[in-house]
């Protein structure tokens, strides 16, 4: 990983500086909210308009700042990524191009097409979530463990223990991963050669025995089938586990403070409290891309040794026939199995029937799995209302920090919050296996029906292009099905359950949260329809990219490095237009949040002023507003997600239906 990391970043490392800058101007700006929103309580004990007016305004100011720098590290982020993915292309296809036959023959064609495309998305993704999230967590942690102790040393020092050992847990757990993802990936090469030997056979009108190769696709389908879900199972429960964790953390926050420790029990005490829990929440929210970083890094981990050594070759490379005075290539044809374009929502209206089609034979367990992410959401949802009484207890309880009372709310917290993470367990199992299944049953279905096509078309589009069906769209699909669908149900579950509990404990709150829902709906549905095309563009020509690559690798005299040249520029072209077009959504959506947020402290805070509400209240109201922020922002990147997946159901199902259409 570190070599190929060198190779994709190193030429761009003052942008990348210039990224962590923005990322860190972007955390103090985040801090400081909450240390204004700190300053604002101490108002209400001193009385004093002026400085509520102050801290508010300032906290408007820097959220507009923290929006233009998470833009701007969201926007050089994917320039980063694309021009890595760009040059490393560029270099794949010129070592190999320009490689003895021998070297070459050592490789089979089907994985040189592969870590060309659909390897090289994954990279692609995992910079992007260095970029973006993960080069934001140790700025976000030592900001606010610096915060943390300046109120409390001890409690900064629990804190950097705490999380030390999660941390190790983590590294510990994605190493075990990496070793079950290899095997994961041998079977995709196995599948990859089945496949592209069907088509060969087709495309040249070689006779072969149909049973013989259906019975080895099917065989490789199971044999990839049976170990993903190996990696399944030793990977669904870590992300909840972890989360559930923090979430502990949290509660032993509290706890320490209703038992007296360091922490007293005046007025700006509690208030310090406060602020540690909001701190605490605050880094909890930055640590929820944990779960997709386990999901994605085995297998990002496996591409970069591949391409590492590929990299390793570059010194035998000789010198080719095909030079810059010897132009010979072959254009790819610019046909494709597409459907007829139709209006957005009756376009999005068939990709959801075939989603459904998809999904028909485990409907029973899907439905299953949703109602336990309904219970679990109930379970996250009602906990900052309990949390919210335990404060006014803790504050009404200066003289005895024993009160039961408090301790049974925090277990009742613990309880809520075990329980909650434990029913997302089943769901997340359930719904990675039905994607494996999905996957499996779309495998055969793709290899049956893909003598349907015919040997015209796949000679004037190339097999590589057919093959980026089964690599690209099917594993897209997977994916979408085996945690995205899931995850997105659940964000919007949480979205209205958490706006319902919002308006049982003071509706003025909830109409304050109400007002950017239909905002962040108009801005959604915008970036949905300019992106679409980019998107769809993206797919086809990462599809007509592995056509290219398969085609010169069969005829390396009769392909130039221009012609890849080329068709790699349209690809990286439709990815960063699609991309600055969604990317959009998350500074919009922070700075929605944010304003709805500091509005809440600044209402809540002349609401305690006039003794119309308690302390607890107000916390729970910011939990609240804590736990939409992450489905809110989670929502808004899932465009991608959602884009990529609605393409790849296209393209799938064209060749799919074909037949039927014809």
């Amino acid at each position: 990983m570190k070599k190929f990391l060198n190779v994709a970043l190193k030429s761009q490392w003052k942008t990348i500086l210039f990224i962590a800058v923005l990322s860190i101007i972007q955390t103090i700006f985040q801090v400081e909210i909450i240390d204004l929103f700190s300053h604002a309580l101490t108002g209400v004990k001193n009385q004093n308009s002026d400085l509520l007016f102050k801290s508010g305004l300032y906290m408007i100011i820097f959220t507009v700042l923290s929006m233009i720098s998470m833009y701007a590290v969201y926007s050089l982020s994917v320039r980063v990524s694309s021009n890595a993915t760009f040059n490393i292309r560029e270099k794949i296809f010129h070592i190999l191009m320009n490689l003895p036959d021998e070297e070459l023959g050592k490789f089979k064609n089907t994985s040189l097409i592969t870590w060309s495309t659909r390897s090289m998305s994954i990279e692609q993704g995992f910079i992007v979530m260095i970029l973006e999230q993960l080069m934001l967590i140790p700025f976000t942690f030592i900001a606010i463990l610096y915060e943390i102790a300046l109120i409390d040393g001890t409690f900064a020092l629990f804190f950097l223990v705490f999380l030390s050992i999660l941390t190790g847990i983590v590294f510990w757990k994605m190493k075990q991963l990496v070793e079950i993802f290899f095997e994961i990936k041998k079977t995709y090469g196995k599948l990859n050669l089945l496949f592209l030997s069907k088509i060969t056979n087709i495309a040249n009108n070689i006779p072969f025995k149909k049973q013989k190769a259906e019975a080895e696709f099917e065989k490789a389908c199971e044999n990839s089938y049976d170990i993903s879900i190996k990696y399944i199972l030793s990977q669904y429960y870590i992300g909840p586990l972890l989360l559930w964790g923090l979430y502990i953390l949290v509660l032993i926050t509290l706890a320490l403070v209703n038992s007296g420790y360091s922490i007293g029990f005046e007025t700006d005490r509690i208030i310090d409290s406060l602020i540690i829990l909001i701190y605490v929440a605050y880094f909890i929210s930055t640590l929820t891309v944990i779960p997709a970083l386990i999901g994605i890094w085995p297998s990002a981990y496996s591409n970069s040794v591949i391409l590492e050594d590929i990299f390793d070759l570059e010194d035998k490379i000789i010198k080719s026939k095909n030079t810059n005075d010897n132009l010979k290539r072959i254009e790819i044809v610019e046909e494709d199995i597409v459907q007829e374009d139709k209006d957005i929502w009756v376009e999005r209206k068939n990709i959801f029937h075939k989603f459904t089609r998809i999904l028909k034979e485990d409907k029973t367990k899907v439905i299953i799995s949703m109602v336990l992410l309904v219970a679990s959401t109930l379970c996250m949802v009602y906990a900052p209302k309990v949390a919210g009484k335990t404060v006014d207890l803790l504050i009404s309880n200066s003289n005895a920090s024993n009160d039961i009372a408090i301790y049974t709310n925090i277990a009742l917290l613990i309880v809520l919050y075990s329980v909650g993470f434990l029913f997302q367990l089943p769901s997340k199992k359930t719904m990675g296996i039905i994607g494996e299944k999905v996957s499996y049953n779309l495998r055969m279905e793709l290899f049956d029906k893909i003598d349907v096509i015919g040997s015209e078309f796949i000679q004037e589009n190339s097999k590589g292009h057919i093959l980026s069906r089964l690599n690209n769209d099917l594993m897209v699909i997977k994916g979408f099905v085996s945690s995205r669908f899931s995850e997105i149900y659940a964000q919007i579950l949480l979205i209205a359950f958490v706006f319902v509990l919002i308006l049982m404990t003071d509706w003025r709150f909830g109409l304050i949260y109400l007002v950017i829902l239909p905002i962040h709906a108009i801005c959604l549905y915008i970036c949905h329809v300019k992106s679409k095309t980019n998107f769809n563009g993206h797919q086809k020509h990462l599809g007509r990219m592995m056509g290219y690559f398969e085609r010169g690798l069969a005829n390396r005299d009769s392909f130039h490095e221009i012609g890849f040249e080329k068709i790699n520029q349209t690809v990286t072209s439709y990815y960063v237009k699609s991309r600055n077009i969604t990317k959009v959504m998350g500074p919009i959506t922070t700075f929605l949040i944010n304003l709805s947020n500091i509005t809440v402290y600044i209402a809540g805070i002349y609401f305690l002023i006039a003794n119309e509400i308690h302390l607890g209240t107000l916390l729970a109201i910011i939990m609240y507003g804590q736990l939409l922020t992450n489905p809110i922002k989670k929502l808004s990147t899932s465009m991608d997600s959602i884009e990529t997946a609605f393409s790849s159901i296209k393209r799938i199902f064209a060749i799919i239906d074909y037949q039927k259409e014809k």
